[in-house]
């Protein structure tokens, strides 16, 4: 019966230096130690031996490039025009993205502003159309003839430019 309370002191008492620093070597080195620095977990293989620990690798860029298209092909005045497109092509998204296109008159007011989510991993290239109407809107009706631009934006950030025109 004593050894087992023995026992059991011993390891009570060894319970408790856990969490604790290991103890000066003998002569005291009078050296302060070196913090740690951060603890970088491994994965331990099956040997016991750990492998290096790779760094990620960086996420690629967000690009974007956008072409402009004319409804019918070839027309370019606003009696001839019934829509112009914009197709943006956007690669480097991250997940979930709201993807914002402001498409700018001749002077300083936006036009139309468009909105679309996309999901996609980095590695994807995802494409969005954009179209605007021309034929029986007040595009022809209030002459808004000229150089147009359109903007594009991932999640507030601007991301490419476009630029078209409209004869009269």
């Amino acid at each position: 019966m004593r050894a087992l309370v023995m026992a059991s002191v011993v390891l009570w008492l060894s319970a408790c230096d856990e969490g604790r620093a290991p103890p000066e070597p003998p002569g005291g080195g009078g050296e302060t130690p070196a913090e740690p620095g951060p603890v970088v977990p491994a994965e331990v293989s099956w040997n016991g031996i750990s492998p290096p620990v790779r760094p990620t690798p960086p996420l690629p860029p967000l690009v974007g490039s956008a072409d402009v298209t004319y409804v019918p092909e070839g027309a370019r005045g606003m009696s001839e025009v019934t829509a112009v497109e914009v197709r943006l092509r956007v690669s480097g998204i991250v997940g979930s993205a709201s993807v914002d296109a402001e498409l700018l008159a001749p002077g300083p007011a936006a036009y139309e502003r468009h909105t679309r989510k996309v999901e996609a991993v980095p590695t994807e290239q995802r494409e969005l159309v954009f179209s605007m109407p021309v034929a029986g809107t007040n595009i022809p009706i209030h002459g808004l003839s000229g150089s147009w631009e359109a903007r594009f934006f991932v999640d507030g950030v601007p991301l490419t430019t476009a630029t078209f025109t409209l004869d009269r």
